[in-house]
């Protein structure tokens, strides 16, 4: 299993980092402390230690654990799917999209940071709420190429919403219940399960519509 692509740039010299630098290696140690202890293990004083900064460095970007955990999580997802994708083609997108989050809950440790969390909400409301917010952010992608199918009438399901419930349960049903692979064409196949495919020859705005009075 990968891990989470560094930050960009050159490895951190000796001495005080720069901002933009240690937000990066701050949360990359977040990251690295949920993967190997899970939310336990994670402490303001352990995230500074690993990302060789001071206590005050990250209390400057974050109130504290909780707001810590929710930003290395909506990080990583940032990572994968900056913002929604935009061809002429919405089922395209949503395969990017879906693909990409499936590679990033497959391929690097962050798979194993989600299982560990879903355990940890029930004792504690306020990191539930925090990545609930997070969740919320990152459905807002595949709502955004979702609506572009829909307007395009190609969304199978009659609801945005119960469309990201389809692409997203499976992957995490299998991630966290059953502990079956993922397999690499499960986000085509979930995508084509949502979004009719444009008709070849068609006008795509006439895509998935049921020709009227029977006629073809």
């Amino acid at each position: 299993m990968n891990e989470l692509p560094p930050a960009p740039g050159r490895p951190p010299a000796p001495g005080r980092p720069r901002s933009g630098e240690a937000s990066a290696r701050i949360l990359r140690a977040t990251v690295e402390l949920l993967a190997e202890g899970g939310a336990a293990g994670v402490s303001v004083d352990a995230v500074a230690a690993r990302a060789g900064v001071s206590r005050p460095t990250v209390y400057r970007r974050w109130a504290g654990r909780t707001e810590l955990v929710a930003a290395a999580v909506r990080d990583a997802f940032a990572q994968a799917n900056p913002e929604a994708p935009h061809t002429e083609d919405p089922l395209a997108d949503l395969v990017t999209v879906l693909s990409n989050t499936v590679s990033l809950l497959t391929g690097t440790e962050l798979g194993r940071v989600i299982a560990g969390l879903v355990s940890e909400l029930p004792r504690s409301p306020e990191l539930a709420a925090a990545l609930h917010e997070v969740e919320r952010e990152r459905r807002e992608v595949l709502r955004q190429v979702l609506r572009r199918a829909q307007a395009e009438h190609r969304l199978r399901p009659a609801d945005v919403d119960l469309a990201v419930d389809l692409l997203l349960g499976p992957v995490y049903l299998r991630l966290l219940v059953t502990g079956d692979p993922v397999p690499a064409g499960l986000a085509t196949e979930l995508a084509e399960l949502v979004v009719d495919p444009a008709l070849p020859g068609s006008d795509r705005s006439d895509a998935g519509r049921i020709p009227s009075d029977g006629v073809n």
